[in-house]
């Protein structure tokens, strides 16, 4: 027996078993615990209530949503839409303004190093829900609708949101687009299968080639843009960005570019300085040097702190309910919480989704970290 115990397999089985007995205990207890509260407050669980009516509106949702015919269903994917949209373009914008600011701390002008120094210091030390009310606060103070800033007649930028040309898409222009994609894919399997096999699939390439030219040619995809247009006291046509919906993005990606800089300046400072003088030695220009040699080689430790913020980035799409922005707090855990009295679920539903939305996130920058690496003789 005493030899049983102290044999380390066995004592680390009994371990992981008893730690699992308990959280195990933990989750049934809290079950019947929140079961026993909710029969005695007369409500019912389950997610029956995805199918009933939602009776309230979404400001701004990149889906129909009709808040009198609309299920909450409904209004948990528009909510999960307007989540990946912001984390689109604030994943899209923080990489850019992380790279600049990089760029400028690591450059030899004296007044760009330190200005992107007191940038990069003070937006990254101060609450980035400050940020978000600060930006909110700037876009009230927009003009109005009739007063609107003019750009060239293309877009306009009111207190009312971001007006821009809207684009017109037809089922032969989305066949061609999806057709081109598909030749793409197939351009890297072929060289992929060639650089193996040394065998190339013409035959393959040509087909695809053949068969989006007939579809584009009889489709005759055509792409339209309309332009936004004031009626009244409003802009009709085009897309109108809620300003709501800029300011989270906004505020959202200058703190984590902020975060994101320094990263990248570490890592560029990690690589040998003896690359660059020699790239210099060589008559090279200074930023082909860094685009060329340096930044791919910081890239293997780029990627992984990065991928941290990037999910930083989009769980923040939570703080957008403080202005109004409907991601999938705002629908799932705040409106339909509230008007269905499903706490546990609404909530649940959120966690889960966005648990999901991340996992996603982790595993696209994992394969691109994987492809980036250094590869070894």
């Amino acid at each position: 027996m005493h030899s049983f115990l102290y044999n380390r397999k066995v004592r680390d089985t009994l371990i992981q078993l008893v730690f699992f007995a308990v959280i195990c205990f933990g989750i049934t207890y809290f079950a019947l615990n929140a079961a026993t509260n909710m029969r005695d407050a007369g409500l019912t669980s389950g997610f029956d209530f995805l199918f009933q009516r939602a009776g309230y509106d979404i400001s701004y949702s990149l889906i129909h949503f009709d808040p009198k015919t609309s299920t909450h269903l409904i209004a948990w994917a528009a909510g999960m839409v307007n989540t990946v949209a912001f984390a689109v373009i604030a994943i899209l914008l923080t990489t850019a303004l992380a790279l600049c600011l990089a760029i400028m701390r690591l450059s030899h002008n004296f007044l760009l190093s330190k200005v992107s120094l007191c940038l990069v210091e003070y937006v990254r030390n101060v609450p980035i829900l400050v940020h978000i009310s600060v930006w909110y606060t700037l876009s009230l103070m927009l003009p109005s609708v009739r007063q609107a800033f003019n750009f060239s007649d293309i877009s306009f930028l009111s207190n009312r949101g971001l007006s821009v040309p809207s684009v017109e898409w037809n089922y032969g222009l989305m066949a061609s687009f999806m057709l081109i994609t598909l030749w793409i894919g197939l351009f890297f399997f072929v060289k992929k299968h060639v650089s193996t096999t040394g065998r190339c699939l013409v035959s393959v390439l040509l087909m695809t080639v053949m068969l989006t030219a007939l579809v584009s040619f009889v489709f005759t995809p055509v792409m339209s843009f309309t332009l936004p247009k004031l009626v009244g006291f409003n802009f009709k046509y085009g897309w109108t960005l809620p300003p709501e919906f800029i300011m989270l993005i906004i505020a959202v990606s200058t703190y984590s570019a902020a975060h994101g800089a320094e990263v990248i300046r570490g890592s560029i400072l990690a690589i040998s300085k003896g690359q660059m003088e020699a790239g210099l030695a060589l008559g090279v220009r200074h930023n082909i040097v860094m685009n060329k040699v340096i930044i791919p080689q910081a890239l293997h430790s780029i990627i992984p702190p990065m991928t941290s913020i990037y999910i930083n980035v989009l769980k923040a799409a939570a703080l957008g309910s403080v202005v109004g922005f409907m991601d999938i707090m705002g629908t799932m855990g705040g409106s339909s919480l509230n008007i269905t009295g499903q706490a546990i679920e609404c909530i649940v539903i959120v966690m889960v989704s966005y648990g999901f939305l991340n996992l996603i996130l982790a595993a696209i920058m994992g394969r691109f970290n994987k492809a980036m690496q250094l590869k070894g003789r």
